[in-house]
């Protein structure tokens, strides 16, 4: 991900919450208007069609910050497209890491190997030899 798209996501996220705030913010400015002593009903009225547009509004941008949550965790998962040609130069050096991981890893094995065929086998134990030790422990 370039830095144009990094600050175009954080642009978008700054904006939507913005617009959250604000959206919350009018909802309270809407319940908490005093009603005057003159057109009660309709200040009432008008208060809550604000309240009810607000709120619409609100769980719109909500929804949209959702859908932004998406796209980022999308991005992190699969990452970010890249053009063809573009990282030649690291995929080249990993593919040159894993052959020498693969190559060390042989050379374990292969020194495991020896030193298990060198190892002599274990003998069993006598039967006589594994009963010693639990009259000793009875004495």
């Amino acid at each position: 991900m370039n830095k144009r798209d990094q600050n175009s996501i954080m642009d978008r996220h700054n904006r939507a919450i913005a617009q959250i705030l604000t959206r919350f913010r009018n909802m309270v400015l809407a319940v908490a208007e005093p009603l005057p002593q003159s057109a009660i009903v309709e200040t009432a009225s008008l208060n809550r069609l604000t309240m009810e547009r607000e709120a619409a509004a609100l769980i719109t941008e909500v929804e949209g910050l959702l859908a932004l949550n998406r796209e980022i965790k999308a991005l992190w998962i699969r990452g970010p497209l890249r053009m063809p040609g573009e990282d030649d130069g690291r995929e080249a050096e990993i593919d040159r890491k894993a052959e020498l991981v693969t190559k060390l890893y042989g050379q374990v094995v292969t020194i495991k190997n020896q030193l298990m065929a060198e190892k002599p086998a274990a003998k069993p134990l006598d039967p006589q030899q594994q009963k010693q030790p639990q009259s000793q422990q009875q004495q």
